[in-house]
């Protein structure tokens, strides 16, 4: 045997071995990740940008600080009314371990980088039909870049994120965008029916994060106060 098919050999000897070790990936272990990448901050004050066009709805540009502590605690503070969709910011792990059955569907490449693809099913809670939604992982930095949700039938909630490293360590959002879309059939009688105050079917929302200071122990008296506190 030549000494370059007996390094061949070790090297494919290594590289199953190493293989053979590492630890099978499920839905709970992708999640677990991005729990511990996410628990490393504890606070943050943040900037936020705001445009959000909805099917008769007319909501103007937003700028609002918004406060954050562990584990779901949010305030918003700002000069005018801001309307800000709470399932754009409330997107905890913990609450995707704790409140849906996970199972990883494979990988795929997104923009050159590889993503752990999880179907999330709803825990069964009485007199509530489940319903599903995906999520997409970062492998490199354990952070959702995309969901979608299907929370009634018809109904679409897409949502992409842009991540970014703060402070050389904390990996957090710096945008997000959303886009909302409900298909009916034309010939219901809600669809004939005009009713102004119905829930806007389509419309997509943005937010850009800037100015982020982390970890400045924001106190849960701070919180208490309920002024334009997101409900």
């Amino acid at each position: 045997m030549t000494r370059s098919a007996i390094l061949l050999l070790f090297t494919a000897a290594f590289v199953l071995s190493a293989a053979a070790q590492r630890p099978a990936m499920t839905a709970e272990t992708v999640l677990k990740r991005v729990k511990a990448n996410f628990d490393a901050v504890q606070d943050y004050t943040v900037t936020l940008t705001g445009t959000v066009d909805l099917e008769r709805l007319k909501v103007p540009k937003m700028n609002v600080t918004l406060y954050f502590k562990q584990p779901n605690r949010f305030k918003t503070e700002s000069k005018g009314t801001s309307f800000i969709p709470r399932n754009l910011l409330d997107i905890n792990p913990a609450d995707l371990l704790s409140k849906f059955d996970g199972t990883l569907m494979g990988e795929e490449m997104m923009d050159g980088r590889m993503q752990y693809k999880l179907r999330m099913v709803t825990k069964p809670v009485k007199g509530r039909p489940a319903s599903d939604s995906y999520v997409w992982v970062d492998g490199g930095t354990w952070t959702i870049t995309r969901m979608e949700a299907y929370p009634t039938e018809g109904r679409r909630i897409e949502i992409l994120i842009e991540s970014s490293l703060i402070d050389g360590k904390y990996t957090l959002p710096t945008r997000i965008r959303a886009s909302f879309d409900f298909s009916q059939n034309p010939d219901s009688l809600a669809e004939r029916v005009y009713n102004p105050n119905r829930i806007p079917r389509k419309g997509k929302a943005e937010l850009v994060y800037s100015g982020y200071r982390v970890n400045t122990g924001l106190s849960d008296e701070f919180f208490e106060q309920k002024k334009n506190e997101i409900k």
